[in-house]
């Protein structure tokens, strides 16, 4: 039911209820003034009729007196003698007056003989009417003793009812008269309350630009203008509330680490875009148990552990089956007065594989060093030991023994330097000068310094690139890339074989090739020959004074310069290495 209802429906009643005790008081007011008035009437016309009847009544015809007194007054008039006989009565012929009862026993008479105005209210005996009764003592003497008026009761009621239903009606009219006013005031003041529940219905429904339309400074004019400005703070904290929420949603799917939040049921209230990816999930979790996104069981615990000592537990318990990587996982149990819920976690999972990946690589990296170390040093302290035993002596002997214990010296001085080079290039310690280079000049350079070791090896060398071959690269780091690739190849060839030194240039890169004949790469080594001391054949390798770092240099510094490399052999075939950089 509408407000304007209930207000018109309440002062409509208070009207009613006010208009029938109103008309009811005023019928009885009514009723009592018009009996009264009754009775102040005849108790009048018989004081009168009893003065008349003193002087004017002929002693031969009292009941001609009654009729023609009846007349005049309208009323029934009755006129008794000393000893209660009836002379006179305008209601009855003059034959039944002798078979009327004696009256001076009536109540009015009996009161009328003592000297007072006699009244009874009673029906009569004679016609059977209810009458109101007044009689008074004629004085003088006369034939008439008494005289008697007699209204008939139903004529005063016929008025009383005449009069309350003026009363009635008059209230009737009252109560619609003041039900319109109440329905011109109700609707007046409900208008804006109506309006102000529509304005607040259509903000419910999403609609924030209406506003509550007010005219006046009353109190629902201010009520409106407060619901106004209450509704304005609204949209403004909806507006701030939105762009928080947009800009959470944005940090958790921008989140690389894959991130829960678990209910006290256990089931997933949100989880971000990283977490279903790590984890391979093809549904959305939310609203799931956690057990149907993640199967591990360390996780479970973790998190059950956290929300019983309400306390961070992090552990690198967890392992994607699927993608090999590892993770950390964090559970943080979240706090009820900030989330307004009991029992609720936030788990989060760090990528650790590219951490453990590199914790794996710095010990194999420790091993190796420390493995291509042991060779030359147990070399040079066995020689040394022999020398200290007595070796010195045998001058010849000697002389050999510090000949391989310089060459173990300078090879362990080599691996050093290529480590320190390595090192700094990979921490970007090194800087490019790039200017435009010949690359041709370079190679037929490094040819020329290789002269020695490409004559004891048998192998011959060619640079085949066009003069000039222009290309954008730090001379030095270019040079130490060709020095490597050029002498793995001649080191690395058979005796007679080949190496050519080929390029071309394209729209936007330059390629150089070193290419030779020699023992090859088996085809799962072509990725891992760019490893550190990777080699396809170590006995040899070693004998040849390699360390196992050039070829993993020569990637990071075409890397450097933007660039990139790869390998292509055929086992006992040769081998071909391709280097591409861009030409600005």
């Amino acid at each position: 039911m509408k407000v304007r209802h209930k207000l018109l429906l309440m002062l409509v009643g208070t009207a009613a209820a006010a208009s029938i005790l109103v008309g009811f008081g005023a019928a009885r007011l009514l009723r009592s003034a018009v009996g009264e008035r009754f009775l102040e009437r005849v108790r009048a016309e018989t004081a009168l009729l009893a003065a008349s009847a003193a002087e004017r009544i002929p002693p031969e015809d009292p009941e001609r007196f009654a009729v023609a007194a009846a007349r005049t007054l309208s009323v029934r008039v009755t006129l008794i003698g000393p000893d209660g006989a009836v002379l006179g009565d305008s209601s009855r012929s003059s034959e039944d007056l002798s078979g009327m009862e004696n009256h001076l026993r009536r109540p009015e008479i009996r009161a009328a003989s003592a000297g007072a105005v006699g009244e009874s209210f009673r029906s009569s005996r004679s016609t059977g009417v209810e009458y109101f009764y007044a009689a008074r003592k004629v004085e003088g003497g006369g034939p008439v003793a008494f005289v008697r008026i007699a209204l008939p009761s139903h004529r005063v009621r016929e008025v009383q009812a005449h009069y309350a239903w003026l009363a009635a009606g008059l209230s009737f009219a009252t109560l619609a008269a003041l039900s319109l006013l109440a329905y011109a005031a109700v609707r007046r003041l409900s208008k804006p309350i109506e309006r102000m529940s529509e304005a607040a219905e259509r903000t419910a429904a999403g609609d924030l630009s209406s506003e509550v339309p007010y005219e006046g400074v009353d109190e629902v004019s201010r009520l409106a203008a407060s619901l106004n400005r209450m509704q304005r703070a609204v949209v403004r904290k909806i507006a701030e509330l939105d762009a928080e929420r947009a800009l959470l949603r944005s940090v958790v799917a921008g989140i690389g680490e894959g991130l829960l939040v678990v209910g006290p049921d256990r089931r997933v209230e949100m989880a971000n875009e990283a977490f279903r990816r790590i984890f391979a999930v093809p549904f959305d979790p939310v609203g799931r148990l956690l057990a149907e996104s993640i199967r591990d069981p360390a996780v479970i615990r973790d998190l059950d552990r956290a929300l019983e000592e309400r306390t961070v537990v992090r552990e690198p318990v967890l392992r994607a089956a699927d993608s090999g990587r590892s993770f950390e996982v964090h559970v943080s149990p979240l706090h009820p007065l900030e989330t307004g819920r009991e029992g609720s976690a936030l788990v989060l999972f760090f990528d650790i594989t590219r951490l453990t990946a590199l914790e794996n690589v710095r010990r194999e990296f420790v091993a190796d060093v420390s493995h291509e170390l042991r060779t030359p040093l147990t070399s040079i302290r066995a020689f040394v030991e022999t020398l200290l035993d007595g070796g010195l002596d045998d001058r010849e002997n000697a002389v050999r023994f510090l000949e391989i214990a310089r060459r173990h010296a300078d090879r362990m001085e080599s691996l050093i330097d290529d480590l320190t080079d390595l090192s700094r290039i990979e921490t970007g310690a090194v800087r490019l000068e790039v200017r435009e280079v010949d690359a041709a000049a370079v190679a037929r350079e490094i040819v020329a310094r290789l002269e020695p070791r490409r004559a004891a090896a048998a192998v011959e060398v060619r640079v085949d690139l066009p003069s000039p071959f222009p290309l954008r690269a730090d001379p030095e780091r270019l040079e130490q890339i060709l020095v490597n690739l050029i002498d793995n190849a001649i080191k690395f060839n058979r005796p007679t074989g080949s190496v050519r030194v080929t390029g071309e240039t394209g729209p936007d890169r330059t390629r150089i090739a070193v290419e030779d004949t020699g023992i090859g790469i088996p085809a799962d080594g072509l990725e891992k020959i760019f490893n550190r001391f990777y080699r396809v054949d170590r006995a040899r390798s070693r004998d040849l004074g390699g360390t196992g770092l050039g070829l993993a240099i020569v990637r990071h510094l075409v890397r450097l310069h933007g660039g990139t490399i790869r390998a292509e052999s055929e086992l006992g075939r040769g081998s071909r290495f391709v280097i591409e950089l861009p030409r600005s």
